[in-house]
């Protein structure tokens, strides 16, 4: 939910910095007001913008200091972080206004007692001390659950915005590829208000559709109308509308939020996924939010350089592994009209490397704090990102140990409380059990991670696919009214290594792996989709598999074509996105 209307101070930039390895900043009142000569840029990470904090994983502070008008007297205001973490505590003019746990959803806090007419001050506290019940766990910076770095800091956006007493709270939008538009609207105000409801053009040069309801009740008010003549929205396609909603009292607007729509429906039927009643063939990558200095934000010109890269390519989709993305990237998902696999931050891949014991994982995964994290992170995504076309599929987790019945009922329950809170898409998960899964049955759609030939028949390449592919008739024999999308396959290399026969890290060995892969399994008629792990090389803890990087990427990390992405491109292109 965005807003043209509501005045907004931005908290980019420079921000005082102090490390608190100790964790004393709380005990003796940092949030009053702290020295120090570190600044610090915001939104980034904190670990490469000084080498001196780069594998620091504790509790950090910000501070900044930020002028309001008099014009805004009166005003409700909130302070709102798009993505910060692991935790993070708020502190405005040395009153505490909130805390969050959790780096990757976004979050707000109202505030009171703001200064109008002059310096209010800031003060943050992250700790990103990582924790076996973190979402996702680890146990220290480079022993974790999960195989991509542990950055910590004010990753994305953070400012102030306001609102009038009368506003509106939360909207959800519904509309399907025959017009068909459902709207609920959440308001809160002490009186009725009338509600206009506008369809725009994409950039809102022309008006569509409008209409006013008045006296419309506080609290949630629903929306129903069929707008005829509008573009159904696809990755061919992708016609986006501004749908735009004002409240207003005694004739004047109190609040004004939109959203970028569009309509399309999608379904599973079969072994097939339908966007507007054809059938689809993902194909695309596993990416991940990670870019030289600023971490765990992926800046606008680096989204852009991606988003042209992968349409370059052929691929038409991807995954938000392992945690959901920006809203910036998710903007351009929906412009540029791919289709995104949400999910939350629930990866699992390494879990045996920090949980060893399996009666220590059965109690994990069975405890009922766990899970009502796990609930909480899941609705918070599923809140800010649901009303986006983009977004056709949620993943529950990630590579989860899913052969041990607590695991596949924890899946369970997950999977039901996706579809509780949002019955209109299909929901999967990335399993790497395989035949051995016991929760493939709860979803929609299944999603296999396969490394064959690289972690297991190393080195030799087609005794992987001949492997992988007898696994995968096995389980579409017992599923065989199930799609399934191979969400992960690829292999490492370090760029300029080459040789002759390709030999593993070679540029030649990825792009071999790669295309047998993709020419094995294009050929399975219950194969639905493909991602190539990964889009990028990324930033990984230090171990002695990895070369300070997973170099999976087809493309180097500062964006620079491998073999392999000459290769797949082919590939991909030869793929129709809309099946016969």
């Amino acid at each position: 939910m965005k807003s043209w209307f509501r005045p907004k101070i931005s908290l980019e930039g420079f921000w005082k910095f102090r490390v608190d390895e100790d964790n004393i900043g709380e005990k003796e009142e940092w949030f009053r007001g702290f020295e120090s000569e570190d600044l610090i840029y915001v939104p980034s990470s904190w670990n490469e913008q000084n080498p001196k904090w780069d594998q620091f994983s504790g509790a950090a502070w910000y501070q900044k200091d930020f002028y309001i008008g008099e014009n805004l007297e009166g005003k409700m205001a909130w302070i709102i972080f798009e993505g910060a973490g692991y935790k993070t505590k708020v502190w405005i003019n040395e009153k505490f206004v909130g805390e969050h746990e959790g780096s990757f959803t976004s979050f707000k806090f109202k505030v009171g007692d703001l200064k109008t007419g002059g310096f209010n001050r800031v003060v943050v506290k992250v700790d990103n001390t990582p924790s076996i019940s973190a979402l996702p766990p680890a146990v220290k910076l480079n022993v974790a659950a999960f195989d991509f770095f542990h950055y910590g800091g004010i990753h994305r956006p953070v400012y102030v915005e306001f609102t009038d007493q009368h506003y509106i709270r939360d909207v959800t939008i519904n509309a399907d590829s025959k017009g068909s538009l459902k709207v609920s609207v959440d308001i809160a105000s002490e009186e009725t208000v009338d509600l206009n409801v506008i369809l725009g053009s994409k950039d809102v040069t022309s008006i569509i559709y409008r209409e006013r309801i008045s006296d419309v009740e506080p609290g949630k008010y629903v929306y129903e109308r069929k707008i005829d003549g509008v573009k159904s929205w696809s990755p061919e396609a992708p016609n986006l509308y501004t749908l735009i909603l004002e409240i207003c009292i005694g004739g004047c607007i109190r609040d004004s939020v939109y959203e970028r729509i569009g309509f399309r429906d999608v379904e599973v039927k079969g072994s097939r996924i339908y966007l507007n009643g054809k059938a689809i063939f993902l194909k695309g990558f596993g990416r991940h939010e990670d870019f030289i200095i600023f971490g765990k934000y992926l800046p606008g010109p680096v989204l852009v350089r991606d988003f042209y890269l992968m349409k370059k390519m052929g691929a038409n989709s991807f995954r938000t592994s392992h945690y959901p993305y920006s809203s910036e990237h998710l903007d351009l998902a929906d412009e540029f009209g791919f289709l995104v696999i949400l999910e939350p931050p629930l990866c699992y891949s390494g879990i045996e490397r920090i949980i060893a014991k399996r009666e220590d994982l059965s109690e994990l995964f069975s405890g009922g704090d766990y899970l009502a994290k796990a609930r909480e992170v899941i609705s918070e995504m599923i809140r800010e990102h649901r009303n986006r076309p983009s977004v056709i599929m949620y993943s529950v987790l990630n590579e989860p140990p899913s052969d041990i019945p607590e695991v596949a009922e924890f899946i369970r329950k997950l999977a039901a409380y996706f579809k509780e809170i949002d019955p209109s898409r299909p929901i999967t998960f990335a399993s790497h059990r395989s035949v051995r899964d016991l929760a493939l049955g709860y979803v929609d759609v299944i999603s296999l991670n396969f490394y064959r030939g690289w972690y297991s028949e190393w080195g030799n390449i087609d005794e992987g696919v001949n492997s992988m592919i007898t696994d995968l008739e096995e389980i579409n024999e017992e599923n065989p009214d199930k799609p399934i999308i191979i969400t992960e396959f690829g292999a490492d290399a370090i760029t300029g290594l080459h040789s002759d026969p390709p030999s593993m890290w070679s540029e030649e060995y990825q792009a071999e792996f790669i295309r047998k892969y993709v020419e094995a399994l294009s050929k399975k008629s219950f194969i639905a989709g493909l991602h190539v792990w990964n889009f990028a090389d990324f930033r990984t803890p230090q171990n002695p598999g990895r070369t300070i990087l997973n170099r999976k990427g087809v493309f180097t990390r500062d964006r620079q074509p491998k073999i392999s992405a000459l290769i797949l491109s082919s590939l991909f292109k030869d793929l129709p996105t809309f099946m016969t």
